[in-house]
């Protein structure tokens, strides 16, 4: 099935988000209603190590995609900038019954 505009939103917002922690421009506590907990510890300590790559400048969503695994999940992968430099993002996003969509793994590269 062809990702919904929904989805597509959910997976921009969740990646501009994770990478706003990273930057140390967000609170991680910012991440608990889009990720599942053990991410945000995932990312929390992301953000808290030092990262040479943070040097070039603040990290900007370039582009989403979304392909479908299942009816209720997606496999979500995108590209950042920072400075002069093209990082990837890489994710799982499921739908959950109670809560919405959710990320479930997260690559950050």
């Amino acid at each position: 099935p062809l990702p919904s505009p929904d989805v597509h939103r959910f997976t921009e917002q969740a990646f501009r988000l994770v990478l706003e922690v990273l930057d140390r421009r967000r609170n991680v506590r910012q991440l608990r209603p889009l990720v599942t907990p053990s991410l945000v510890d995932v990312v929390r300590t992301l953000a808290l190590s030092e990262s040479p790559a943070r040097r070039l400048g603040v990290a900007t969503l370039v582009r989403v995609h979304l392909r479908a695994v299942e009816p209720c999940a997606f496999e979500a992968f995108g590209t950042y900038g920072r400075g002069p430099r093209i990082f990837v993002i890489a994710a799982r996003v499921e739908q959950q019954s109670d809560t919405g969509w959710t990320v479930t793994s997260l690559v950050i590269g």
